[in-house]
């Protein structure tokens, strides 16, 4: 994103509902954020869906690096399992769903007969 500009990127909230257009079409220009202030105080940011796309691509890329950095880190400790040992971990964990959802589904019929 550009450098931020406080002189044309900070507004009030009633300045920005009278100008909504103009600041849809600012941001798409110029890829900058708008800060939306009430009274004399930030309270919002505005930006393009396509920025704001990319913040969050950027922010999933930088959890997928942490996480493949962490499974690095596990793997060069040992901490590793079989593919025998994972196909009965999740076997477990989709088991315990089962059940919980069996339970879930006796407890909304019992609520249902009662009222």
């Amino acid at each position: 994103m550009p450098d931020f500009k406080p002189t044309e990127d900070i507004i009030s909230m009633s300045e920005f509902r009278t100008t909504l257009a103009d600041c849809v079409a600012r941001t798409a220009e110029t890829h900058r954020p708008i800060i939306l202030t009430q009274n004399g105080r930030a309270s919002s940011v505005f930006l393009s869906a396509a920025d704001w796309e990319k913040i969050c691509q950027k922010m999933y890329d930088a959890e997928v690096y942490e996480d493949i950095l962490v499974s690095e880190g596990e793997s060069e400790r040992g901490e590793v399992y079989t593919h025998d040992e994972v196909k009965r971990m999740i076997a477990a964990d989709l088991k315990k769903l089962s059940n919980g959802r069996k339970s879930i589904g006796k407890h909304a019929r019992k609520s249902r007969k009662v009222a």
